[in-house]
Protein backbone atom coordinates (compact mmCIF):
# COMPACT_ATOMS: atom_id res chain seq x y z
CA UNK A 1 0.00 0.00 0.00
CA UNK A 2 1.35 3.42 -1.00
CA UNK A 3 1.05 6.17 1.60
CA UNK A 4 1.11 9.91 1.00
CA UNK A 5 3.20 12.34 3.01
CA UNK A 6 2.00 15.85 3.84
CA UNK A 7 2.64 18.47 1.17
CA UNK A 8 5.89 20.41 1.27
CA UNK A 9 7.26 23.64 -0.15
CA UNK A 10 9.47 23.74 -3.27
CA UNK A 11 13.14 23.61 -2.25
CA UNK A 12 12.22 22.91 1.35
CA UNK A 13 14.59 20.48 3.09
CA UNK A 14 13.08 17.94 5.47
CA UNK A 15 13.23 14.37 6.70
CA UNK A 16 10.77 11.55 5.95
CA UNK A 17 10.77 8.04 7.40
CA UNK A 18 9.91 4.48 6.33
CA UNK A 19 8.92 2.21 9.22
CA UNK A 20 9.46 -1.53 8.49
CA UNK A 21 8.59 -2.75 12.00
CA UNK A 22 5.33 -4.41 10.95
CA UNK A 23 7.08 -6.33 8.17
CA UNK A 24 10.25 -7.30 10.05
CA UNK A 25 8.67 -9.00 13.03
CA UNK A 26 11.62 -10.07 15.21
CA UNK A 27 14.17 -9.31 12.47
CA UNK A 28 16.09 -6.06 12.11
CA UNK A 29 17.41 -4.07 9.19
CA UNK A 30 20.72 -5.41 7.94
CA UNK A 31 21.18 -3.00 5.02
CA UNK A 32 19.43 -0.25 3.12
CA UNK A 33 19.75 -1.35 -0.49
CA UNK A 34 18.17 1.55 -2.37
CA UNK A 35 16.19 4.74 -1.91
CA UNK A 36 14.90 6.25 -5.14
CA UNK A 37 12.68 9.13 -6.20
CA UNK A 38 10.64 9.16 -9.41
CA UNK A 39 8.89 12.23 -10.74
CA UNK A 40 5.35 11.08 -11.52
CA UNK A 41 4.95 13.85 -14.09
CA UNK A 42 7.27 12.08 -16.56
CA UNK A 43 8.46 8.92 -14.68
CA UNK A 44 12.03 10.24 -14.64
CA UNK A 45 14.49 9.17 -11.94
CA UNK A 46 15.27 12.26 -9.83
CA UNK A 47 16.92 10.52 -6.90
CA UNK A 48 20.14 12.53 -7.07
CA UNK A 49 18.39 15.89 -7.22
CA UNK A 50 15.49 15.34 -4.82
CA UNK A 51 17.24 13.15 -2.21
CA UNK A 52 20.43 13.70 -0.19
CA UNK A 53 21.97 10.30 0.49
CA UNK A 54 24.66 11.76 2.78
CA UNK A 55 22.01 12.57 5.38
CA UNK A 56 20.28 9.19 5.20
CA UNK A 57 20.25 7.06 8.37
CA UNK A 58 18.42 4.12 9.92
CA UNK A 59 17.66 2.28 13.14
CA UNK A 60 16.83 -1.43 13.46
CA UNK A 61 13.38 -0.87 11.98
CA UNK A 62 13.16 2.66 10.51
CA UNK A 63 14.94 4.31 7.55
CA UNK A 64 15.23 8.10 7.63
CA UNK A 65 15.44 9.74 4.20
CA UNK A 66 16.46 13.37 3.60
CA UNK A 67 14.58 15.30 0.91
CA UNK A 68 16.51 18.34 -0.31
CA UNK A 69 14.42 19.81 -3.12
CA UNK A 70 11.30 19.59 -5.23
CA UNK A 71 9.56 21.18 -8.18
CA UNK A 72 6.41 23.19 -7.77
CA UNK A 73 3.19 21.14 -8.25
CA UNK A 74 5.05 17.84 -8.81
CA UNK A 75 4.48 14.54 -6.98
CA UNK A 76 7.37 12.17 -6.24
CA UNK A 77 7.16 8.42 -5.72
CA UNK A 78 9.84 7.62 -3.17
CA UNK A 79 10.76 3.95 -2.75
CA UNK A 80 12.87 2.44 0.02
CA UNK A 81 14.29 -1.12 -0.25
CA UNK A 82 15.99 -2.98 2.63
CA UNK A 83 17.38 -6.41 3.50
CA UNK A 84 16.81 -7.87 6.98
CA UNK A 85 19.29 -9.86 9.04
CA UNK A 86 17.36 -13.04 8.12
CA UNK A 87 18.05 -12.26 4.42
CA UNK A 88 14.44 -11.22 3.75
CA UNK A 89 13.92 -8.25 1.40
CA UNK A 90 11.29 -5.59 1.94
CA UNK A 91 10.09 -2.49 0.12
CA UNK A 92 7.95 0.51 1.11
CA UNK A 93 6.91 3.43 -1.06
CA UNK A 94 5.16 6.75 -0.54
CA UNK A 95 4.06 9.79 -2.50
CA UNK A 96 5.60 13.15 -1.63
CA UNK A 97 3.52 16.05 -3.03
CA UNK A 98 5.05 19.50 -3.54
CA UNK A 99 2.88 22.58 -3.27
CA UNK A 100 2.13 24.55 -6.40
CA UNK A 101 3.41 27.81 -4.93
CA UNK A 102 5.39 28.67 -1.82
CA UNK A 103 3.36 29.74 1.16
CA UNK A 104 3.54 33.45 1.82
CA UNK A 105 3.07 33.99 5.52
CA UNK A 106 2.11 37.62 5.23
CA UNK A 107 3.78 40.91 5.87
CA UNK A 108 4.52 43.38 8.62
CA UNK A 109 4.52 47.15 8.44
CA UNK A 110 7.92 48.35 9.62
CA UNK A 111 7.83 52.11 9.00
CA UNK A 112 4.55 53.97 8.62
CA UNK A 113 4.15 56.85 6.15
CA UNK A 114 5.70 60.08 7.42
CA UNK A 115 2.73 62.12 6.18
CA UNK A 116 -0.80 61.52 4.98
CA UNK A 117 -1.96 61.99 1.35
CA UNK A 118 -4.62 64.43 2.58
CA UNK A 119 -3.82 67.20 5.05
CA UNK A 120 -6.07 68.28 7.89
CA UNK A 121 -6.64 71.64 6.21
CA UNK A 122 -7.64 69.95 2.94
CA UNK A 123 -10.13 67.71 4.71
CA UNK A 124 -11.67 70.57 6.69
CA UNK A 125 -12.10 72.57 3.50
CA UNK A 126 -13.69 69.50 1.88
CA UNK A 127 -16.06 69.10 4.83
CA UNK A 128 -16.78 72.85 4.87
CA UNK A 129 -15.80 72.96 8.53
CA UNK A 130 -13.62 76.00 7.82
CA UNK A 131 -13.86 78.47 4.99
CA UNK A 132 -10.22 78.10 4.06
CA UNK A 133 -9.87 81.92 3.93
CA UNK A 134 -7.15 83.35 6.18
CA UNK A 135 -9.26 86.41 7.04
CA UNK A 136 -12.27 84.29 7.95
CA UNK A 137 -10.18 81.89 10.04
CA UNK A 138 -8.58 84.57 12.24
CA UNK A 139 -10.46 86.49 14.91
CA UNK A 140 -8.97 89.48 16.78
CA UNK A 141 -10.44 90.67 20.07
CA UNK A 142 -9.22 93.67 22.06
CA UNK A 143 -8.55 92.72 25.64
CA UNK A 144 -7.13 96.06 26.84
CA UNK A 145 -8.37 98.86 24.57
CA UNK A 146 -5.44 100.87 23.13
CA UNK A 147 -4.82 104.30 24.61
CA UNK A 148 -2.98 106.23 27.28
CA UNK A 149 -3.20 104.48 30.64
CA UNK A 150 -2.81 106.22 33.96
CA UNK A 151 -0.51 105.12 36.72
CA UNK A 152 -1.87 102.04 38.52
CA UNK A 153 0.28 100.05 40.91
CA UNK A 154 -2.05 97.02 40.76
CA UNK A 155 -3.24 94.64 38.05
CA UNK A 156 -6.95 95.29 38.63
CA UNK A 157 -7.25 98.79 37.23
CA UNK A 158 -6.12 97.82 33.76
CA UNK A 159 -7.76 94.37 33.53
CA UNK A 160 -8.73 93.37 30.01
CA UNK A 161 -11.72 91.57 28.56
CA UNK A 162 -11.72 87.75 28.68
CA UNK A 163 -11.76 85.78 25.42
CA UNK A 164 -12.97 82.19 24.86
CA UNK A 165 -10.02 80.24 23.41
CA UNK A 166 -11.10 76.66 24.09
CA UNK A 167 -10.29 74.54 21.04
CA UNK A 168 -8.42 77.34 19.26
CA UNK A 169 -4.85 78.43 18.78
CA UNK A 170 -4.37 81.76 20.53
CA UNK A 171 -1.73 84.48 20.30
CA UNK A 172 -1.68 87.45 22.67
CA UNK A 173 -0.22 90.71 21.34
CA UNK A 174 1.04 93.61 23.46
CA UNK A 175 1.22 96.72 21.27
CA UNK A 176 3.04 99.45 23.15
CA UNK A 177 3.04 103.13 22.20
CA UNK A 178 5.03 105.89 23.87
CA UNK A 179 5.85 105.79 27.57
CA UNK A 180 6.14 109.11 29.34
CA UNK A 181 9.50 109.73 30.98
CA UNK A 182 10.37 107.00 33.53
CA UNK A 183 7.06 105.22 32.86
CA UNK A 184 6.94 101.39 32.79
CA UNK A 185 4.30 98.83 31.81
CA UNK A 186 4.12 95.31 33.24
CA UNK A 187 1.65 93.09 31.38
CA UNK A 188 0.77 89.42 31.81
CA UNK A 189 -1.75 86.77 30.74
CA UNK A 190 -4.33 85.32 33.09
CA UNK A 191 -6.56 82.30 32.57
CA UNK A 192 -9.93 81.09 33.82
CA UNK A 193 -12.45 78.27 33.59
CA UNK A 194 -15.50 80.50 34.04
CA UNK A 195 -14.47 83.98 32.76
CA UNK A 196 -14.87 85.21 36.32
CA UNK A 197 -12.09 83.92 38.54
CA UNK A 198 -8.73 84.47 36.89
CA UNK A 199 -5.26 83.35 37.91
CA UNK A 200 -1.88 84.10 36.39
CA UNK A 201 -0.80 81.77 33.60
CA UNK A 202 2.69 80.41 34.22
CA UNK A 203 5.33 82.01 31.97
CA UNK A 204 2.69 84.43 30.73
CA UNK A 205 4.49 87.67 31.59
CA UNK A 206 5.65 89.97 28.81
CA UNK A 207 8.95 91.80 28.94
CA UNK A 208 8.54 95.04 30.90
CA UNK A 209 8.02 98.03 28.61
CA UNK A 210 10.19 101.09 29.33
CA UNK A 211 11.16 104.17 27.37
CA UNK A 212 14.05 102.11 26.01
CA UNK A 213 11.84 99.54 24.27
CA UNK A 214 8.46 101.22 23.81
CA UNK A 215 6.71 101.69 20.46
CA UNK A 216 7.11 97.96 19.76
CA UNK A 217 5.06 94.79 19.54
CA UNK A 218 5.43 91.69 21.71
CA UNK A 219 3.67 88.40 20.94
CA UNK A 220 3.10 85.31 23.05
CA UNK A 221 1.30 82.07 22.18
CA UNK A 222 -1.08 80.76 24.82
CA UNK A 223 -0.53 77.02 25.29
CA UNK A 224 -2.54 76.49 28.44
CA UNK A 225 -5.71 74.45 28.89
CA UNK A 226 -8.26 76.93 30.29
CA UNK A 227 -11.30 78.14 28.34
CA UNK A 228 -10.78 81.88 28.84
CA UNK A 229 -7.77 84.17 28.89
CA UNK A 230 -7.28 87.92 29.35
CA UNK A 231 -4.48 90.42 29.87
CA UNK A 232 -3.85 92.60 32.90
CA UNK A 233 -1.30 95.38 33.33
CA UNK A 234 0.12 97.81 35.86
CA UNK A 235 1.62 101.21 35.03
CA UNK A 236 4.27 102.78 37.24
CA UNK A 237 5.84 106.26 37.54
CA UNK A 238 4.16 107.83 34.50
CA UNK A 239 1.32 107.32 32.05
CA UNK A 240 1.95 105.00 29.09
CA UNK A 241 0.23 104.25 25.81
CA UNK A 242 -0.49 100.59 25.01
CA UNK A 243 -3.18 98.03 24.22
CA UNK A 244 -3.52 94.24 23.98
CA UNK A 245 -5.20 92.00 21.43
CA UNK A 246 -6.01 88.27 21.61
CA UNK A 247 -5.94 86.55 18.21
CA UNK A 248 -7.62 83.18 17.81
CA UNK A 249 -7.08 80.97 14.81
CA UNK A 250 -10.41 79.30 14.17
CA UNK A 251 -9.00 76.87 11.64
CA UNK A 252 -8.03 74.78 14.63
CA UNK A 253 -11.05 73.15 16.23
CA UNK A 254 -11.73 70.77 19.08
CA UNK A 255 -12.31 68.00 16.51
CA UNK A 256 -8.88 68.18 14.89
CA UNK A 257 -7.70 65.02 16.66
CA UNK A 258 -10.77 63.14 15.43
CA UNK A 259 -10.30 64.37 11.87
CA UNK A 260 -6.61 63.43 11.93
CA UNK A 261 -7.55 59.90 13.03
CA UNK A 262 -10.17 59.69 10.28
CA UNK A 263 -7.60 60.63 7.64
CA UNK A 264 -5.30 57.84 8.76
CA UNK A 265 -8.15 55.33 8.95
CA UNK A 266 -9.45 56.31 5.50
CA UNK A 267 -5.96 56.10 3.98
CA UNK A 268 -5.52 52.60 5.41
CA UNK A 269 -8.94 51.59 4.04
CA UNK A 270 -8.05 52.87 0.56
CA UNK A 271 -4.73 51.01 0.74
CA UNK A 272 -6.55 47.85 1.76
CA UNK A 273 -9.14 48.17 -1.02
CA UNK A 274 -6.56 48.96 -3.71
CA UNK A 275 -3.92 46.61 -2.25
CA UNK A 276 -1.43 49.42 -2.63
CA UNK A 277 0.84 51.46 -0.39
CA UNK A 278 0.18 55.12 -1.15
CA UNK A 279 2.81 57.21 0.67
CA UNK A 280 6.35 55.81 1.08
CA UNK A 281 6.42 53.04 3.71
CA UNK A 282 8.57 50.05 4.66
CA UNK A 283 7.34 46.45 4.90
CA UNK A 284 8.65 42.98 5.70
CA UNK A 285 7.46 40.24 3.34
CA UNK A 286 7.77 36.69 4.73
CA UNK A 287 8.00 33.30 3.00
CA UNK A 288 8.32 29.79 4.36
CA UNK A 289 10.41 28.60 1.40
CA UNK A 290 11.96 29.74 -1.85
CA UNK A 291 9.75 29.20 -4.93
CA UNK A 292 10.40 26.88 -7.86
CA UNK A 293 10.26 29.88 -10.22
CA UNK A 294 13.14 32.32 -10.61
CA UNK A 295 11.27 35.25 -9.02
CA UNK A 296 9.37 36.31 -5.91
CA UNK A 297 6.53 38.83 -6.18
CA UNK A 298 6.38 41.72 -3.69
CA UNK A 299 2.97 43.07 -2.61
CA UNK A 300 1.57 46.60 -2.61
CA UNK A 301 2.99 47.86 -5.93
CA UNK A 302 5.31 50.83 -6.50
CA UNK A 303 8.35 48.98 -5.18
CA UNK A 304 11.02 51.61 -4.56
CA UNK A 305 13.89 49.59 -3.12
CA UNK A 306 14.92 46.52 -1.14
CA UNK A 307 16.65 47.16 2.18
CA UNK A 308 17.67 43.52 2.64
CA UNK A 309 16.76 39.92 1.86
CA UNK A 310 17.63 37.21 4.41
CA UNK A 311 17.03 33.52 5.07
CA UNK A 312 17.23 31.68 8.40
CA UNK A 313 18.57 28.17 8.96
CA UNK A 314 17.49 25.58 11.50
CA UNK A 315 19.92 27.02 14.08
CA UNK A 316 18.20 30.39 13.83
CA UNK A 317 21.15 32.03 12.05
CA UNK A 318 20.34 34.59 9.36
CA UNK A 319 22.20 34.85 6.05
CA UNK A 320 21.92 38.13 4.14
CA UNK A 321 21.80 37.91 0.35
CA UNK A 322 23.53 40.52 -1.82
CA UNK A 323 21.54 42.74 -4.18
CA UNK A 324 22.74 42.62 -7.81
CA UNK A 325 24.80 39.51 -7.01
CA UNK A 326 22.41 36.96 -5.49
CA UNK A 327 19.26 38.62 -6.81
CA UNK A 328 17.96 41.63 -8.72
CA UNK A 329 15.09 44.01 -8.03
CA UNK A 330 12.58 44.36 -10.86
CA UNK A 331 10.57 47.46 -9.96
CA UNK A 332 7.89 47.37 -12.71
CA UNK A 333 6.79 50.99 -12.27
CA UNK A 334 3.57 51.21 -10.26
CA UNK A 335 2.90 47.49 -10.60
CA UNK A 336 4.01 44.49 -8.52
CA UNK A 337 7.76 44.47 -7.95
CA UNK A 338 9.74 41.23 -8.14
CA UNK A 339 12.91 39.76 -6.69
CA UNK A 340 14.57 37.97 -9.61
CA UNK A 341 17.42 35.47 -9.78
CA UNK A 342 20.41 36.24 -12.03
CA UNK A 343 20.58 34.17 -15.21
CA UNK A 344 21.59 30.57 -14.52
CA UNK A 345 21.49 30.95 -10.71
CA UNK A 346 19.26 29.18 -8.21
CA UNK A 347 17.87 29.94 -4.80
CA UNK A 348 19.97 28.89 -1.78
CA UNK A 349 19.54 25.36 -0.44
CA UNK A 350 19.50 25.21 3.34
CA UNK A 351 17.96 23.48 6.34
CA UNK A 352 15.19 25.92 7.17
CA UNK A 353 13.89 27.36 10.40
CA UNK A 354 10.34 26.03 10.97
CA UNK A 355 8.54 29.27 10.04
CA UNK A 356 9.13 32.71 8.49
CA UNK A 357 12.55 31.60 7.39
CA UNK A 358 12.79 34.10 4.50
CA UNK A 359 12.22 37.84 4.89
CA UNK A 360 12.42 40.63 2.33
CA UNK A 361 12.38 44.17 3.73
CA UNK A 362 11.32 46.59 1.03
CA UNK A 363 10.17 50.17 0.53
CA UNK A 364 7.05 50.94 -1.50
CA UNK A 365 4.61 53.75 -2.27
CA UNK A 366 4.02 56.40 -4.90
CA UNK A 367 6.46 58.78 -3.18
CA UNK A 368 7.23 60.87 -0.11
CA UNK A 369 4.89 63.74 -0.99
CA UNK A 370 1.10 63.89 -1.01
CA UNK A 371 1.30 65.24 -4.57
CA UNK A 372 2.75 61.88 -5.68
CA UNK A 373 -0.51 60.07 -4.82
CA UNK A 374 -3.13 59.73 -7.61
CA UNK A 375 -5.96 62.24 -7.37
CA UNK A 376 -8.57 59.47 -7.34
CA UNK A 377 -6.99 57.88 -4.27
CA UNK A 378 -6.96 61.23 -2.45
CA UNK A 379 -10.59 61.86 -3.44
CA UNK A 380 -11.53 58.42 -2.10
CA UNK A 381 -9.84 59.24 1.23
CA UNK A 382 -11.83 62.47 1.52
CA UNK A 383 -15.03 60.67 0.59
CA UNK A 384 -14.49 57.99 3.23
CA UNK A 385 -13.59 60.63 5.83
CA UNK A 386 -16.83 62.50 5.10
CA UNK A 387 -18.91 59.38 5.66
CA UNK A 388 -17.07 58.51 8.88
CA UNK A 389 -17.32 62.08 10.17
CA UNK A 390 -20.99 62.77 9.48
CA UNK A 391 -22.28 59.28 10.30
CA UNK A 392 -20.22 59.03 13.51
CA UNK A 393 -20.20 55.24 13.23
CA UNK A 394 -23.87 54.93 12.29
CA UNK A 395 -23.16 54.45 8.58
CA UNK A 396 -21.39 51.10 8.62
CA UNK A 397 -24.14 49.54 6.51
CA UNK A 398 -24.19 52.35 3.91
CA UNK A 399 -23.15 51.34 0.40
CA UNK A 400 -21.09 54.23 -0.90
CA UNK A 401 -21.11 53.89 -4.67
CA UNK A 402 -19.14 57.10 -5.16
CA UNK A 403 -16.31 55.74 -3.03
CA UNK A 404 -16.41 52.47 -4.96
CA UNK A 405 -16.18 54.29 -8.29
CA UNK A 406 -13.23 56.36 -7.08
CA UNK A 407 -11.43 53.22 -5.89
CA UNK A 408 -12.01 51.57 -9.26
CA UNK A 409 -10.21 54.45 -10.97
CA UNK A 410 -7.03 54.13 -8.88
CA UNK A 411 -4.43 52.37 -11.11
CA UNK A 412 -4.90 48.61 -10.82
CA UNK A 413 -2.35 45.99 -9.89
CA UNK A 414 -2.55 43.66 -12.87
CA UNK A 415 -0.19 41.00 -11.46
CA UNK A 416 -1.64 40.42 -8.04
CA UNK A 417 -0.97 37.51 -5.71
Amino acid sequence: MTTTFSSKQPYEEYQISFDFAASLGTAVISSVDAVTAVDQADSSDVSTTVLDSTKQSNTNTVVYVWVQAGTSAHNYLITCQITADDASAYELEAIQPVLETPISVGGRLVTEPAIEPVTLAELKLHLRIDSGSFADNVTETQSIIPGSKAIAANYTTHAGTGVDVLGYEAIVVLNSGTNEATGTVDCKIQESDDNSTYTDWNDGAFTQVTTANDNAIQEMAYTGTKQYIRTVAKVLLAACVFGTTIITRTVTSVEDDLLTELIEAARMEVENDTRRGLITQTWDHFLDAFPSSNYIKLPLGNTQSIIYMKYRDSDGDWTTMTLDTDYYLEQNGDQIGRVVLPYGESWPTFTAWPYKNIVIRFVCGYGDAASDVPAMAKAAIKRRCALLYFSRGAGDDIIDKTYDRLIDKVPRLYDEF
